[in-house]
């Protein structure tokens, strides 16, 4: 039996980020992974990095007949799915080899094989028990499985089979308008595929303002993706060609489609690591319970990322592993006192950051909202690609801007110009004498 003194499961964003904290402060760290093709986690392998690198594809295809407007006759003749996902796979491998060379030059110790508790202080892992001073749970979470869909990897898949896809779907039925679904359908209208999103609530992204999820909406319904709110698959048949969904809600429907997406979710990958055995609680959803120091019951372990019930980002993972190690290496309670950026990489794409306006007005707040639409904006203009606002959501009292949300051209990136301005309570009349360059899409925060 071997000690180390600290203990991380799982090498997503969280374990990977926490091993090279530990790891630089001096702190003998084994990481312990189920294979080394997961280094990286769901991000790396099916989440922010495939996916990103398969919407890019998608914006530049849509962008075909605008260039031809300015004088560049490129002819595309449509998408090569099995080239995009080598060069993805490609990209995948070259990240992952970076990673771990970083860790290894770190000194970080790899075990492969599935973690499970034998008590407070030990784990086995392939036979071998393994005891441990400190130990950071982070294992993430897999995907929510539908008992109506049940996932086959053929015509009913998850956001992992898409990119083991070697041809398109003629049409595709995706099941939830969250972040991933409304990526998703942005990827597969780009190219030509039928697509049909259900979503049981009553808007698309339903975490955003009601207007920002209206400004989706009408970029979807022009974009002639089939949007059916207030709903949900009532059964579902397999067909020799396919899928057939029965559509309840606010629309009685009968859908017919190639494939069927299942993006309703994730749930934290908790099961089979004998967490009764060490003192670590869960609640009734299967996330591990830690406090604000994201400490578990079990004073010696600590969670981080999408294992707990926090926002499942990856740089939301990136900072809770950070101030655990800082808490176990300092003995100290540090809390994550930072608000989470969000994005969604749809077309229109999505930014928002501190509070919403929805929220605001069901907290009593009494607000200002400042609202700059991109059809002014010189620089949506020249690319093409003018829909879309900003808003700011200020504070009527004092000035200090409390919240921002984006839709359009830009977005993920010019949100993080507010999370300055909200993390530093920065008043909406100091925030108007910044100078933009000119012409750049953040320009728009000056028309506010």
């Amino acid at each position: 039996m071997r000690n180390h003194e600290a203990v991380v499961i799982g090498a997503g964003p969280g374990g990977y980020e926490a091993a090279l904290q530990l790891a630089r402060a001096g702190v003998k760290t084994l990481v312990i992974e189920q294979i080394e093709a997961r280094i990286g986690g769901t991000c790396l392998n099916e989440g922010c990095i495939p996916t990103k690198n398969y919407l890019r594809s998608a914006q530049y295809f849509s962008k075909a007949s605008f260039f031809k407007e300015n004088g560049l006759d490129i002819e595309v003749s449509g998408l090569d799915l099995k080239r995009l996902k080598n060069r993805t796979d490609l990209l995948k491998n070259e990240l992952r080899s970076g990673l771990l060379w970083m860790m290894k030059q770190a000194g970080i110790e790899f075990l492969y094989g599935t973690a499970h508790f034998v008590d407070d202080k030990t784990i086995e892992v392939a036979g071998e028990k393994i005891t441990f001073d400190k130990c950071i749970i982070a294992t993430g979470s897999q995907v929510k499985d539908l008992p109506l869909l049940p996932i086959d990897g053929k015509n009913i898949i998850s956001n992992r089979e898409i990119f083991k896809l070697e041809k398109l779907p003629e049409s595709i039925a995706i099941i939830g308008g969250g972040a991933i679904g409304c990526e998703f359908a942005t990827f597969f209208n780009a190219f030509g595929v039928d697509v049909t999103l259900v979503e049981y609530l009553s808007q698309l992204v339903p975490s955003e303002d009601a207007d920002i999820a209206a400004a989706l909406m009408r970029g979807f319904k022009k974009q002639r993706i089939n949007v059916l709110t207030s709903s949900f698959v009532q059964k579902a048949q397999q067909k020799e060609d396919g899928v057939e969904l029965h559509i309840s809600g606010q629309m009685q429907d009968i859908i017919m489609c190639e494939t069927v997406l299942c993006a309703t979710g994730r749930i934290p990958y908790t099961q089979g690591l004998g967490i009764e055995n060490c003192s670590v609680k869960v609640n009734e959803k299967g996330f591990i319970e830690v406090n604000e120091s994201f400490q578990t019951a079990n004073k010696s372990i600590y969670a981080v990322g999408d294992c707990i019930e926090t926002l499942a980002y990856a740089h939301t993972a990136y900072a809770e592993a950070k101030i655990a190690v800082q808490n176990i290496i300092n003995h100290s309670s540090e809390v994550n006192s930072h608000v989470t950026p969000s994005v969604v990489f749809s077309n229109p794409a999505i930014g928002s950051y501190g509070i919403k306006e929805k929220e605001a007005k069901e907290k009593g707040f009494d607000i200002e909202v400042k609202k700059a639409f991109f059809k002014a904006n010189p620089k949506a203009k020249i690319e093409g690609n003018d829909s879309g606002f900003a808003k700011i959501i200020v504070c009527a009292n004092s000035g200090v801007i409390l919240g921002s949300s984006i839709i359009g051209a830009g977005a993920a990136e010019i949100i993080h110009e507010m999370v300055l301005a909200v993390e530093k309570k920065i008043k909406m009349e100091e925030f108007k004498g910044i100078i933009h360059a000119h012409p750049t899409f953040s320009e728009i925060l000056s028309s506010l």
